[in-house]
């Protein structure tokens, strides 16, 4: 199913996870399981990992990992049937046109995708694409997160939207829920290919 080369502790709560999730029948605790593996279980291994233009790493911590190639590899790596490549060699809006379909939202200012966000609840994910950059945001205690690999501080990194130089530098957001998205949820049980 992969070609994950991770340390054992990673890979082994990345399995037990996705088959805890696989056996999730509620869409809300499937939707707050698939939250809480993200940022807790997945996200952290890979934080201070090298950022590169053209890193490819399949493995948190080693090697250097572009933007494009950190959203689909996280993905990936919890069982959602992909090719991280290509994915990751797409445009940011096209990422989340393919995570979210017609579900996605825009926006021209940090602020209004803040508020957006916020005002539809804590413990949330989405995909987030800005003019030549995408990454994810997490709601959690009312506070919008951006995580993503970062070229202004050259490594993966998990920091306030509100305060993020590379959040605020874009013309234009393009945004979807990855959490209480069943069209998704129901590709990646099914193991529907997505891209």
């Amino acid at each position: 199913m992969y070609s994950l080369t991770a340390g054992g502790s990673y890979r082994e709560r990345i399995d037990s996870s996705i088959k805890k999730l696989k056996n999730t029948t509620s869409d809300s605790t499937l939707s707050q399981s698939f939250y809480f593996i993200m940022t807790d279980s997945v996200f952290p291994d890979w934080m201070g990992t090298k950022w590169d233009f053209n890193g490819i790493s399949n493995t948190p911590g080693k090697g250097m990992i572009a933007c494009g190639y950190f959203v689909s590899t996280t993905l990936k790596h919890i069982g959602f049937n992909l090719n991280r490549y290509k994915l990751a060699q797409q445009g940011a809006s096209t990422v989340v046109d393919v995570l979210c379909g017609e579900n996605q939202m825009k926006s021209v200012t940090e602020a209004d995708v803040i508020q957006k966000v916020k005002s539809r609840g804590n413990n949330r994910l989405y995909v987030v694409g800005l003019d030549y950059h995408v990454g994810f945001l997490a709601v959690e205690n009312n506070i919008v997160y951006f995580i993503h690999s970062d070229y202004l501080n050259g490594m993966v990194v998990c920091e306030k939207a509100s305060d993020s130089i590379s959040f605020s530098s874009t013309n234009a957001y393009v945004y979807g829920e990855l959490t209480n998205n069943q069209t998704l949820f129901t590709k990646w049980k099914s193991g529907i290919k997505i891209y």
